[in-house]
């Protein structure tokens, strides 16, 4: 580029890197050089109540991120489907809805995603029958 301005729009981290301006006059060449850091977006996601859950329970994972433009969020489930948005509420959990929640957010800037795993404890039974108890068949047991 000739130019004593090298502008650079809508920042992406795959701008990062060394930038270099050489001046050229009739008493020579002079040169400086400027690094270019492009942090990817700050990513978080939260469990309410938590991630240890018990079944039954209901759960919502919200993801946040920092800067950028336009966010988009999907989620991607343990099962593969994906859901567009920044929240995701999963009711009335049962033990196959444990494992990895990914939050996956994209703009023109490119993308960056994280993940929380949420592990479902099933009820605690248990039976209790009376020593000796003796039954016929059909007939009802409380």
């Amino acid at each position: 580029v000739t130019s004593d301005m090298l502008p650079v729009n809508n920042v992406m981290t795959n701008d990062t890197g060394e930038y270099t301006c050489i001046v050229t006059s009739e008493a020579g060449n002079a040169k400086t050089s400027v690094t270019l850091s492009v942090e990817p977006y700050d990513l978080s996601v939260e469990a309410n109540p938590g991630l240890e859950l018990t079944f039954g329970e209901n759960v919502t994972l919200t993801c946040t991120s920092e800067g950028g433009p336009t966010l988009n969020y999907t989620w991607m489930l343990p099962n593969d489907t994906e859901v567009t948005s920044d929240m995701l509420s999963v009711n009335n959990i049962m033990t196959n809805d444990t494992g990895e929640y990914t939050c996956i957010v994209t703009s023109e800037a490119g993308n960056a995603n994280t993940s929380v795993t949420l592990s479902v404890e099933p009820y605690d039974l248990s039976v209790e029958a009376n020593p000796g108890l003796e039954l016929t068949f059909g007939e009802n047991v409380t």
